[in-house]
């Protein structure tokens, strides 16, 4: 029999408690699962666990509670009992057949249900396991049965309706059938009895197993003090425990006399976080599929971590483990050639890269709960937050592929989360899932770049919470998504400027490139806690971020000039592999160029490039077009003429091409041809 202890789990505890208390019990959450109970002989043996599903038991529960009457309903099976002779039981009671002492009915059954059987209901006539028909149940009619027996008062009566979820798709618009299904439910509940017999008690039961409480109508459980509400949870962290050391010798090679050190079951209890009794026992069909025994047999150490990445991602080897440490030494310098004036957020970036890559949380009971890292990257536009997120994709993985982007400024509609995240079962498009659940179920090993998350809507934020937290998400296919293997990056501009206009109609400057970066820092960090708890009214949000705030400075000189470097570098390396011409540079050009980007610096190193693009890219492709320079050819840049804003073309570039050298038996031309004047 099923026996109810201190260690039992929460919702065994609360279902022997309200069973004898209340006529209506809810049973939702993991109903889909194995359920995990202890059981004890009668002789008194050791308490011992087992599984089994829920059909299974709640037979076993219900009849330990020694319910005379247990009845299984769902909307395809209609009505079952567990035993033929609770059938016969059942039948007498709602014909109104005078009921035989307990003795005498244990013998007069075998000789009754014969008989009986012919005037039975066809739902009742599969024996056992009750109806066996292709055609659709009557459910209405079988409430009304069920309503009739809860009524009585002789023999304690218990039906449980599994699957209830399905029976409508609406439970806020219900059709005019459903609703008198669910009225009859609820009168059921209402006008169920109560057994007294023996100086023992019962109350006749109906119990409703679905997956979402709010899948049932309101009316069943508001208001209803005959009803309760039970949530079967995932299995804790006792309940993994508890499923490791009783099954460990499934593993394969498993030694079955060697006990299971500490390390091993810590190991599982960890890496199993959010796993159902279903998924755990995959791990142990997973290990004996690839011969991956639980503990490696020359040093001991646990393997995990590997059976669980092979069954979460489908990988042998996490692309984690596959960084090398050498990498990340020279990481500091591979960032700033790519990252320049931002030596604070470059020095904290690193910080979390290398604790990714151990993979350490401090205060974190989970080791793969929580993404690998979070950051969240502040300061004015232009000044290197998405090429840092790109640098750290090539740093990590050798690919910028590898980082995944999303614009919040797309998700700002109250159903944009359902774009981002899946939407909802039986919603358009939910087996579809969502941009965001769709990327990392291709790819888990990734960096996230949510840009500007202020423009996101509130709605987005719960499911934040969520992958902050546990680091999965359930999508609108059902399928869990795992993020504890992805580094998650926010940037925001908060901070640069005021949230409302000035008098004079335009956004108030809060922070300038003149400014000391420490006061520029408190400033902006100062406005993103404001933001989130008085703007959003999330405070919550804010916490999960944590101390991981990046905030980056204003590009200044000197630099600006290291930019325009970068850039007209990459100018001559792409002129160089695409069209095979080789540029030189004056350092009038060079100087002229700083002096124009030195005018956008409040747009940060966006507005440098901008303007190397506008005063630079722009006349040298008018200039190679028009002089129809050839591969192989040498282009000198040699000055950058100003004509000011008014002229049709702002910028002039004065260049010499040198032509590639002539093949064999071609005239030789060897005179440096001069771009004329355009002014």
């Amino acid at each position: 029999m099923i026996v109810v202890t201190e260690d039992s789990p929460r919702w065994l505890r609360e279902l022997a408690k309200f069973a004898n208390l209340k006529n209506l019990l809810f049973v939702y959450g993991n109903v889909h699962d194995l359920v995990s109970f202890p059981i004890q002989s009668e002789t008194g043996e050791e308490v011992r666990w087992t599984d089994s599903d829920l059909s299974g038991f709640f037979r076993r529960f219900l009849a330990g509670l020694n319910y005379e009457i247990i009845g299984w309903v769902d909307p395809v099976e209609d009505l079952s009992f567990s035993t033929p002779e609770m059938g016969d039981l059942f039948h007498r009671i709602e014909t109104g057949k005078p009921l035989k002492p307990a003795d005498e009915a244990k013998q007069q059954s075998a000789r009754d249900s014969e008989q009986d059987a012919k005037s039975l209901p066809r739902s009742e006539k599969g024996g056992l396991f009750g109806r066996r028909s292709a055609e659709p149940p009557d459910l209405d009619k079988t409430i009304y049965r069920i309503t009739q027996v809860l009524q009585n008062t002789q023999a304690p009566s218990a039906f449980v309706f599994n699957l209830a979820s399905r029976l409508t798709s609406s439970p806020d618009r219900l059709l005019p059938a459903e609703r008198i299904l669910f009225t009859r439910i609820l009168k059921a509940s209402l006008t169920s009895a109560e057994v007294i017999r023996d100086n023992a008690r019962w109350k006749n039961l109906l119990i409703l197993i679905c997956d979402k409480l709010n899948d049932l109508p309101t009316f069943l459980y508001i208001n209803n003090p005959r009803s309760q509400s039970v949530q079967i949870d995932l299995p804790d962290r006792d309940e993994r425990s508890r499923f490791i050391s009783r099954y460990h010798r499934h593993f394969f090679n498993a030694p079955s006399a060697k006990p299971l050190g500490r390390t091993v079951v810590e190991d599982f209890v960890d890496f199993s976080e959010g796993f159902s009794n279903y998924e755990m026992r995959s791990l142990v069909a997973l290990s004996l599929k690839e011969k991956v025994p639980l503990c490696d047999p020359a040093t001991g150490a646990s393997n995990i971590k590997r059976i669980s990445e092979m069954y979460k991602y489908g990988v042998t080897i996490s692309d984690w483990d596959k960084i090398e440490t050498s990498k990340l030494e020279n990481a500091e310098a591979e960032i700033r050639s790519r990252i320049k004036g931002q030596d604070a957020a470059v020095a904290r970036v690193l910080d979390i890269v290398k604790r990714a890559k151990i993979g350490l949380a401090a205060g974190d009971s989970s080791k793969m709960g929580r993404p690998r890292g979070v950051l969240f990257f502040a300061g004015p536009t232009g000044v290197g937050k998405t090429e840092m997120a790109k640098a750290l994709a090539e740093l990590l993985f050798g690919d910028e592929r590898r980082l995944i982007r999303f614009d919040m400024s797309e998700y700002s509609t109250p159903q944009s989360d359902q774009r981002l995240l899946g939407a909802p079962p039986g919603y358009v498009g939910y087996e579809e899932g969502g941009q965001l659940t769709n990327a990392v179920k291709r790819n888990p090993f990734s960096i996230l770049l949510f840009d500007e998350v202020e423009k996101g809507h509130g709605s987005i934020f719960d499911k934040f919470l969520q992958i902050l937290d546990d680091g999965r998400l359930t999508d609108g296919k059902g399928e869990t998504v795992y993020f504890s293997e992805s580094i998650i990056i926010f940037t925001s501009n908060l901070g640069t400027v005021s949230r409302a206009e000035t008098r004079e109609g335009s956004m108030q400057v809060l922070v300038s490139p003149d400014m000391a970066y420490t006061s520029m820092r408190d400033i902006v960090l100062q406005e993103i806690r404001n933001h989130f708890n008085f703007v959003l009214g999330r405070p919550e949000i804010l916490n999960r971020f944590g101390d991981n705030f990046v905030v980056f400075d204003f590009i200044k000189p000197p630099v600006d000039e290291e930019i325009v470097d970068l850039l007209t570098s990459k100018l001559v390396k792409a002129a160089r592999e695409k069209k095979q011409i080789e540029i030189s540079m004056d350092k009038a050009v060079r100087e002229k160029l700083v002096e124009l980007g030195r005018t956008r610096l409040q747009h940060g190193g966006r507005g440098v490039r901008n303007m190397v693009d506008h005063a630079l890219i722009n006349p040298l492709s008018r200039a190679l077009f028009d002089q129809e320079v050839e591969p192989g050819s040498t282009v000198r840049l040699l000055e950058l003429v100003d004509k000011g804003e008014d002229a049709t073309a702002r910028f002039v570039l004065k260049i010499a091409v040198e032509p590639p050298a002539p093949d064999e038996g071609q005239i030789t031309n060897d005179k440096l041809q001069m771009t004329k004047d355009e002014g």
